[in-house]
């Protein structure tokens, strides 16, 4: 013990500072590819990905279990907690709390401030709100082949220890033609994302101390989508992929299991299970009429069944371009961005008034959603003949748009329904609490009190390109389908997804890898998918001997090729406050009530050897 005393005060020279100069001998890349559907992924050619898959833990099942869209995805890839702790629900950005929940690079330059990171993003929103300074190196780019570029130059050129990188055109082929694994335009943007993955990991392995640095890649996607867009509950929205990669990674397969096997619905209209199934690209239309269209210029009611899995911002049934409540007419759809209750709009270009029904229709049965609307008092909403809300609508002028109606999309065609309808009526009056309760789940005829005010009802039963309209009024008012299906219902598998990995995995699992102490009150809501670090800033310069984690908080590991006879910790004023002698090839010292700061450790083994090395207990 001697040997520290006279070597202590040069010990003491070296501040806190220089132990945070030295770097982590691990490292981590991040590539996120927006928009990627994992069913889509299986079926695209991507040898690049099948590698990494075939390297490490890899989980086709992986779900964002948050809002499926790019601004709280990439938030929770990135902070590690979900939209109720960074706040953040669209990509405005709007309500952040980044201080509290900072960024993967911010948690890494905190522990290691020598260290190396960058950030390189295609959508620069990532960089601007999520990231903002915590990286060293913050790159916006304009093209997927921009980010690869600058990945390459950063992996040939420099020394970065952590590095994301996104890639933005799978997005925008989803958007364009289509999220999913049918559309030729979607699988081959993910074919060409893989050739740039394959490039920056081309790059990657060539680094002359590539097996010495000990990388962990990590691959995966902020959301799905189903026809044009994402932002919905259903597993197209939800599922996506997850990779952790490297040389030292355990093979791991991570799936769902079945969890249970669900009959066909029963729908109590009866009938053969025939049913109008709208994938997402679909429609069915009304032309224009001044029939119909006088119709909503008086009060007015409408009713429809639904069968859906799914709550995100759609357009159920209406006249009104859904860009924005604002817009003149009405529309049923659900709460935004995502449910869990409906809900219907109108609005008059100036003025808009908006009810939310109830929640839990999403369960894959039939539900009737009714609402009433009087023009100059309240629009009341019922869920299976039960009054759930109300709202003043009094304010709201003139709901005529004069183009037709649309069941399954907006006029445009957009914000697309996924599920199947029926029975839609629209009567020239206001149904009554006692009438919406007694027909919530009949098929309507002259036996019902308002049947002379049925303006148009269309059963949803034909089985053809178009629905006859069976209301005693204007009974040539069909309606067209476009790209919706007939199909019988069949039985469905509930599968079990609580052992799969979340997008809140990433930054945990990355931090994990860099040998850094995941501190309960940072309140994180990812696991890691690796095991604990066994090297790290804390390692002896002598290779026999490893301490890790450093920083540690709770436990504190001395390993050695050689036994360790003795263990001696001083504080920064050089006073003893541990001592033991071990006599094994690895020791265990609980810091747990250790005061913060910093350590040196002495450890002499049976050869005589002794090792000093430098320890953060935080």
């Amino acid at each position: 013990m001697k040997s520290f005393a006279l070597i202590f005060s040069i010990l003491v020279a070296f501040s806190f500072s220089s132990l945070l100069s030295q770097t982590p001998s691990s490292h981590v890349l991040v590539i996120g590819i927006d928009g990627v559907r994992s069913d889509a992924l299986t079926a695209a050619n991507t040898p690049n990905l099948d590698a990494l898959m075939s390297a490490g833990v890899y989980s086709p099942d992986a779900l964002n279990d948050d809002i499926t869209i790019s601004g709280p995805g990439w938030s929770d890839i990135l902070c590690g907690v979900r939209s109720d702790k960074h706040l953040v629900v669209d990509n405005s950005f709007s309500g952040s709390n980044y201080v509290d929940y900072p960024s993967l690079f911010q948690r890494i330059e905190n522990t290691y401030s020598a260290v190396n990171t960058v950030s390189i993003c295609h959508w620069a929103p990532i960089n601007d709100y999520i990231v903002g300074t915590d990286a060293d190196v913050i790159v916006n780019v304009g093209s997927d082949n921009d980010v690869r570029n600058s990945a390459v130059d950063q992996l040939e050129n420099y020394d970065p220890h952590a590095m994301f990188i996104h890639f933005d055109d799978v997005d925008y082929a989803g958007h364009g033609y289509g999220f999913s694994p049918d559309v030729p335009q979607y699988i081959s943007s993910i074919e060409v994302a893989d050739a740039q993955v394959g490039v920056v990991l081309s790059a990657l392995y060539s680094r002359p101390n590539y097996v010495q640095e000990d990388w962990l890649v990590i691959v995966t996607h902020d959301h799905g989508g189903v026809g044009y867009s994402h932002g919905g509950t259903s597993l197209e929205h939800r599922n996506v992929s997850f990779i952790a990669s490297g040389l030292n990674i355990p093979t791991q397969l991570v799936e769902k299991t079945i969890l249970d096997i669900n009959p066909p619905p029963v729908n109590c209209l009866g009938g053969d299970g025939t049913e109008l199934f709208f994938p997402n690209n679909s429609n069915v239309s009304v032309l224009p009429t001044g029939y119909l269209d006088a119709v909503v210029e008086q009060d007015f009611s409408v009713e429809i069944r639904v069968r859906t899995n799914e709550t995100p911002d759609v357009a159920i049934i209406g006249n009104k371009d859904w860009d924005t409540g604002l817009n003149p007419g009405f529309v049923f759809s659900f709460e935004y961005p995502n449910g869990p209750s409906w809900k219907v709009n109108v609005g008059d270009g100036s003025s808009r008034a908006d009810a939310n029904g109830s929640a839990g229709i999403d369960d894959g049965q039939w539900h009737t959603l009714s609402a009433t609307f009087d023009l100059d008092g309240m629009m009341r909403l019922y869920t299976d003949g039960t009054f759930v809300a109300e709202e003043d609508m009094s304010g709201v002028g003139n709901l005529n748009t004069a183009s037709g109606l649309m069941m399954g999309a907006d006029l445009n065609g957009a914000y697309q329904y996924n599920g199947s309808l029926a029975e839609v009526r629209i009567w020239e009056t206001l149904l009554s609490d006692e009438d919406i309760a007694a027909w919530a789940c009949l098929s309507v005829d002259s036996s019902h009190p308002n049947w002379s005010s049925l303006a148009s009802y269309w059963k949803m039963d034909d089985n053809d390109d178009y629905l006859s309209n069976s209301s005693p009024n204007n009974p040539f008012l069909d309606a067209f389908v476009n790209g919706a299906e007939w199909q019988i219902a069949d039985s469905t598998i509930t599968y079990d997804y609580s052992t799969t990995p979340r997008l809140v995995d990433v930054p945990v699992t990355a931090m994990t890898h860099l040998c850094m102490d995941i501190l309960p009150e940072w309140n994180l809501d990812g696991i890691s998918w690796v095991d604990e670090c066994t090297n790290g800033i804390g390692s002896s310069e002598d290779s026999e001997l490893h301490i890790f984690p450093n920083p540690a908080s709770s436990i504190l590991y001395i390993s050695s090729a050689k036994l360790i006879e003795e263990i001696v910790v001083y504080n920064l004023l050089g006073d003893i406050v541990h001592f033991e002698s071990p006599t094994k090839l690895q020791a265990m010292l609980d810091v747990s009530a250790w005061q913060k700061g910093l350590y040196f450790i002495e450890s002499i083994t049976s050869d005589g050897v002794s090792s000093i090395s430098k320890v953060i207990i935080n």
